[in-house]
């Protein structure tokens, strides 16, 4: 019988999960990010690792990854769906809210920074193109790592993590243009490129207008009827339907299936089935983009660090300089604290994923030649290495900074900048440290405030914007700008505290929302007779919560995808 075409991609896909099994659980224990895992991992597996040393009968015929073609087409893969994620994550509110540092300091990091390293490139050589293409993928950071540092710290809530967020966030919308530059590049040739490069765009320009009318006339009654009727298989077949429809519509019209998933996400992104969606999307594009580093991995030829070990190491060590000076003058010129700077700085550091496909998409396409596009991936490679060295370092500095500036100033007399349509968040215990990580992940700005000492500098030792304040104070109150901001959140585990914290803050406002921690039903009937006050109860919430798990494991019910589970 002849052999199926997919028994050479499931073999390669079970050597990866194997690898997987073995690599992740040592990962997470030694506190390696696992995509760095899997670029070794390919690195040792490729044609100029353990082969070169080993006879190839040992290893390569027993595991089969000598053809990396298959491992590749899982790869792109990984790609698509790392696009459809960022795109989920790009809502129209996230974008407003941090406006001023993704449009601003993002963009201004991406240009001076492509500007720079681009200039240098071409200075030692290169054609306008290759130098053009290193300066926009060398700028880019790498989303997968910086982004897993900060959500396993829960650093969204500090200046830094902001920061560096806003940052990301503005570096992975640049990633289509570049894409969309890489295809120019790679297909137009002769007189002929500027009338190519209008085309393209034009095509771009409408295949994502044509996406975005009809997934937005479609996608949300799709997604109601098959919450309604369908269940979760169903669900989550829409969601991966999304997908494939528009990354095939795009690679239709001669673009990146990449771009495609992008404008799926951004469909999904502002409905309220956003949250549920990520979650069922986000294993397979780690399992996927695993993948990738690892095809690139087996792509990086060893034998050039042994050939240009001293400029391979100065091209890593001033890649790292060049982009620590432009963000931290970048951001002390956004008006950001010089630990803020310091962190986000040595955190962003590193070139990223998105380099990497560059190079090779280049490389594959004729633009750039072997040597050029073999130093640079081990260049990025190297600089991935150094990520998880850089971050608890990068931490500690900031962190020592901001201590010497509270040392300075002194805690008490710290207070915050001017600020408008920020969330005031008053307590910051458990509860108020869990609330602010979340609305700050998903791009609010927050204020908060306690008067218990230590809470407050173990917060501001973090760079979390948090001061001590007693809620029960006008001063407190004064601090706030609680007239400028969108919501109050009292967390104050005391309910008569609570109420004369409420009475206050009326005397100011009495239009803001407020949003209040109660204890039984009886302080959730008496918060409910109060103006634009919202209580929630944590007896009903946790009876609830309780009472959804043992329907589900007793196999009384099934948690549907439109449930508002925390």
């Amino acid at each position: 019988m002849k052999e199926s075409v997919l028994s050479d991609v499931f073999w390669h896909a079970g050597v990866f999960l194997v690898l997987s099994a073995i690599i992740i659980p040592v990962l997470r224990y030694l506190k390696i990010p696992a995509a760095l895992g899997y670029l070794l991992a390919g690195i040792a597996l490729g044609p100029h690792g353990f082969s070169a040393l080993i006879d190839h009968t040992i290893v390569h015929d027993l595991i089969g990854l000598r053809d990396a073609k298959h491992v590749k087409i899982l790869a792109e893969l990984g790609i698509v769906l790392l696009l459809f994620v960022v795109g989920l994550e790009l809502t129209p509110r996230r974008l407003w809210q941090m406006r001023n540092l993704v449009f601003g300091l993002g963009g201004a990091q991406v240009t001076i920074t492509a500007f720079v390293i681009g200039g240098i490139a071409y200075l030692w050589g290169n054609n306008v193109q290759v130098s053009v293409l290193l300066g926009l993928s060398l700028a880019l950071s790498s989303t997968a790592i910086v982004t897993q540092w900060l959500h396993e710290k829960k650093l969204f809530v500090t200046h830094a993590g902001r920061a560096s967020f806003s940052i990301l966030l503005f570096q992975d919308l640049a990633v289509i243009p570049i894409l969309l530059l890489l295809t120019i590049m790679s297909a137009a040739t002769g007189e002929g490129v500027y009338e190519f490069a209008a085309l393209s765009l034009l095509k771009m320009l409408f295949t994502a207008a044509v996406i975005y009318v009809v997934g937005r006339i479609a996608l949300k009654p799709l997604f109601v009827f098959a919450n309604r009727h369908g269940g979760a298989e169903v669900f989550m077949a829409l969601s991966l339907l999304a997908i494939v429809v528009s990354a095939s519509v795009a690679a239709m019209a001669g673009l990146s299936m990449a771009l495609g998933a992008f404008i799926a996400g951004l469909l999904l992104a502002d409905t309220e089935y956003r949250h549920e969606i990520s979650s069922l999307v986000i294993p397979f594009k780690s399992m996927l983009l695993g993948i990738f580093f690892l095809s690139f991995g087996m792509g990086i030829n060893l034998n050039f660090i042994a050939e240009k070990p001293f400029w391979l190491f100065s091209s890593v060590l001033g890649l790292i300089a060049i982009k620590v000076v432009i963000i931290f003058v970048l951001c002390k010129l956004w008006r950001q604290s010089t630990a803020v700077a310091v962190e986000s700085s040595l955190l962003l550091a590193q070139a990223g994923e998105f380099c990497l496909l560059v190079v090779s998409g280049a490389l594959t396409a004729g633009i750039m030649n072997e040597n050029v596009a073999q130093f640079m991936l081990l260049n990025v490679g190297i600089t991935m290495l150094l990520a998880p060295v850089m971050a608890p370092i990068a931490r500690r500095a900031g962190a020592l900074i901001e201590a010497h500036a509270i040392h300075q100033q002194g805690i008490k007399e710290a207070l915050p900048n001017a600020k408008e349509g920020h969330v005031v968040i008053f307590g910051f215990g458990r509860v108020g440290r869990s609330i602010a990580h979340d609305l700050c992940q998903d791009g609010m700005e927050i204020i908060g405030f306690d008067k218990n000492i230590d809470i407050v500098h173990k917060a501001r030792s973090r760079l979390s914007p948090v001061f001590v304040g007693d809620a029960s104070k006008n001063a407190t109150l004064e601090a706030a700008q609680i007239e400028s901001a969108s919501c109050i959140v009292v967390t104050i585990d005391d309910v008569t505290l609570t109420r004369d914290i409420i009475k206050k803050i009326r005397r100011i406002s009495n239009d803001i929302p407020i949003i209040v921690r109660a204890h039984t039903q009886d302080d959730v009937a008496y918060f409910d007779q109060m103006k634009n006050v919202d209580p929630v109860s944590e007896e009903k919430v946790l009876s609830d919560q309780l009472t959804e798990r043992i329907f589900k494991w007793s196999g009384l019910g099934q948690a549907l995808p439109d449930s508002e589970t925390p």
